[in-house]
């Protein structure tokens, strides 16, 4: 299957999650999707696009680690559509859409940490938080090498707005108190980001 419609495919199936366990596993199956993407980059003839593929199959390794934790067994993987990837597909298009799944994975986490009820939860949350921004930032670079081999440098690609200058700004609220839940992991409901009643702290906010 193309990257193109697995990647949709995973954003849809993000959006849809509603419990923090199986949001947190399709944040892990995103990561993995990822990782199998910058692989099949990794192997381009183009010295440029092959090393920042071979660099995003690492960071996005590490992001599916981050977020392998006891609350993520917990849940039923859906899909492994990572294991699904036959070929790439049409650059500029996979690479937006790529870029838009880790924003969506980033916001999605941050929404999560600030509503942890436990430390566990939170650190997993930030972790994830921390190595998908890294995921992004690589896709954004790719996205530019794409367009430079594709005669379109300076272009957006794949129709999606810029986001430079725009990286996605963790407000660290602090772990949850010590003292709190010590249980079981009993996770909220999941809120997409700018959900109404969301308080002030609980909003990404861009920066520049």
């Amino acid at each position: 299957m193309e990257a193109l419609r697995l990647i949709k495919r995973a954003r849809h199936a993000l959006a849809e999650a509603r419990h923090v366990p199986d949001v947190l596993a399709e944040a892990r199956q995103a990561a993995l999707l990822t990782e199998a993407v910058g692989a099949r980059l990794a192997e381009l003839d183009d010295d440029e696009l092959a090393g920042l593929g071979q660099q995003l199959a690492e960071a996005a390794a590490h992001a599916a680690v981050c977020l392998e934790r006891s609350v993520v067994r917990a849940a039923v993987l859906s899909g492994g559509r990572a294991g699904r990837l036959a070929e790439l597909g049409e650059l500029a298009p996979s690479l937006g859409a790529l870029d838009g799944l880790l924003r969506d994975v980033g916001e999605t986490l941050v929404v999560l940490a600030c509503g942890a009820d436990t430390e566990s939860l939170y650190w997993t949350c930030i972790d994830g938080v921390d190595a998908v921004s890294e995921c992004k930032d690589l896709a954004g670079r790719l996205r530019k090498a794409a367009g430079r081999l594709e005669g379109e440098e300076g272009a957006v690609l794949g129709g999606a707005p810029a986001e430079r200058g725009s990286p996605l700004l963790v407000v660290r609220l602090g772990p949850p108190d010590e003292g709190g839940p010590t249980g079981e992991e009993q996770a909220p409901d999941y809120q997409v980001p700018g959900v109404a009643g969301a308080s002030e702290e609980e909003v990404s906010v861009p920066v520049g």
